[in-house]
């Protein structure tokens, strides 16, 4: 997995790329908390780079999710590829 953070006007852009499993989503989750943690109004993931997500990246979008909702940070999963559509779905991750 390759992730890029970006801040723009303060809302922190995760753009992911690649197979993000248990090791990635570690990873992701110590870059990544800490600047959420420090206050930002809100966090955009651009996913339309991934290629697998296992349970492990499920459970920490889950987290992203729930924490962003902690702090009143806004949360927002941008193109998703049409064979994550469902997966992100069946758990919620998705606003309709």
């Amino acid at each position: 997995m390759k992730f890029d953070i970006r801040r723009e006007d303060g809302t922190v852009e995760v753009v992911l790329s690649g197979r993000i499993g248990v090791a990635e989503a570690v990873e992701l989750r110590h870059r990544l908390f800490p600047e959420l943690t420090a206050g930002v109004p809100g966090v955009s993931l651009r996913m339309d780079e991934v290629t697998d997500l296992d349970s492990s990246g499920l459970g920490l979008l889950l987290a992203l999710r729930n924490l962003c909702a902690d702090i009143g940070a806004t949360f927002e999963i941008r193109n998703a590829g049409a064979w994550l559509e469902p997966k992100l779905d069946a758990i919620g991750l998705l606003s309709h």
